[in-house]
């Protein structure tokens, strides 16, 4: 991929979050609200999968494929279409308000074009299995217009909606019948309403989609761990973080650097090259290594993916991210419904160096010009999406 793209993807990845961040934020704190109830929103489950949609929505989407969005990231999916230009910026203002996009994605609801409803966690995720099978059907059948290409049915799931025993009715059937045009994306950031996902029982889960031959790519750490594993402590530093409970990466994710620092000072003590590797970083490059995961780099991901593109056989992703990944409540184990309060909005969007009242300006913050920008966006597969009414 060109250094040009890569630069424009990462550009609306931050943008992306932004836009959701701010959706969430002014629906609960600006918008005039008479009985004074909180609207809510899930700020830290957008961050987390944030990477893997811009991956999906600007470079790996062809016009033909079809998506269930988890349902906690329906603001990122929101955002996205109004980059796209399918969505209206009243709507975004309304969010979970009359006449305002939904908090999670609706057929019916929604102007935009929306795959599947996913209102109720695992539903969705099992539709693109069963949708997949129509689509054979149709196809087969000669029920669809002649020449009609076939389209991946994606779904993009949070790692506790694996707790839905349909989805597991749903891979039998799937394995019973030979799906194919397939592809599961877990988003592994390990915390749900519930509390830290156990990392045991989740192999296990994984474990089930080999039995039923999907094929399973684990897309855990982004290129600057690769790197740093070919180093001198690279051994010793791989084997303590895939040795690190889901509780404990979590707490250091939250508390920064510092906690990084003597945690690894302990950890590792005698390791070689533990010196010198902890004298080449500060705490803030430190922190950005160690929660340098591969659901947070765009170039893992897509290289996780461009092994798929011409494989029809059913996959499952799992992308190892961050909850509230990029915000000041990433890895907090209460960030779950957590919403940044005024002080930390202002923080953040000057970091991402935005005005004031240029919040939903799509340029805004944004370090490639406006025309780059829109010859990007018109030039991605999924700007020529096929709806559903030129199918038939």
């Amino acid at each position: 991929m060109m250094l040009k793209n890569l630069k424009i993807l990462r550009a609306l990845e931050k943008k992306t979050l932004w836009l959701a961040t701010w959706m969430i934020h002014h629906a609960n704190n600006i918008r005039p609200a008479s009985d004074g109830i909180k609207v809510g929103g899930h700020q830290a489950s957008c961050a987390s999968i944030v990477t893997v949609m811009i991956a999906l929505y600007f470079h790996n989407l062809r016009p033909y494929d079809r998506v269930a969005v988890k349902p906690h990231a329906g603001p990122i999916f929101h955002a996205i279409q109004y980059l796209f230009g399918n969505q209206t910026l009243a709507r975004l203002k309304n969010f979970r308000g009359l006449n305002g996009v939904q908090p999670y994605p609706s057929k019916t609801k929604d102007k935009a074009d929306v795959d599947f409803s996913t209102g109720s966690v695992g539903l969705g995720v099992a539709e693109t299995l069963f949708a997949s099978l129509v689509q054979d059907y149709v196809h087969s059948h000669g029920f669809i217009k002649p020449n009609t290409k076939k389209g991946r049915m994606i779904a993009v799931l949070g790692d506790a909606e694996l707790d839905e025993g349909n989805i597991f009715e749903a891979l039998l059937e799937g394995w019973k019948h030979e799906i194919t045009n397939c592809w599961w994306i877990i988003d592994y950031n390990r915390q749900s309403l519930d509390g830290v996902i156990n990392d045991k029982l989740f192999n296990r889960i994984t474990g089930f989609f080999s039995t039923v031959n999907w094929n399973v790519i684990s897309i855990k750490y982004g290129l600057k761990l690769q790197a740093t594993f070919k180093t001198p402590i690279g051994p010793a530093l791989k084997d303590w973080i895939d040795q690190c409970p889901n509780q404990l990466y979590s707490a250091l994710t939250f508390q920064g650097g510092h906690a990084w620092r003597s945690e690894l000072e302990q950890s590792l003590i005698g390791a070689d090259g533990l010196d010198s590797f902890l004298e080449k970083h500060d705490d803030i490059s430190l922190h950005e290594l160690m929660t340098n995961l591969g659901g947070h780099d765009i170039e893992a991901i897509l290289k996780a993916f461009s092994k798929a593109e011409k494989d029809e056989r059913p996959h499952c992703f799992i992308a190892y991210t961050i909850k509230g990944y990029g915000l000041p409540l990433a890895g907090h184990k209460d960030n779950h419904a957590g919403i940044l309060n005024s002080e930390q909005i202002d923080e953040y969007r000057s970091l991402l160096n935005i005005q004031k009242g240029q919040e939903w300006d799509i340029a805004s913050g944004i370090n490639v010009t406006n025309t780059e920008l829109k010859e990007f966006i018109n030039s991605v597969p999924f700007s020529k999406r096929v709806t559903r009414e030129n199918l038939i």
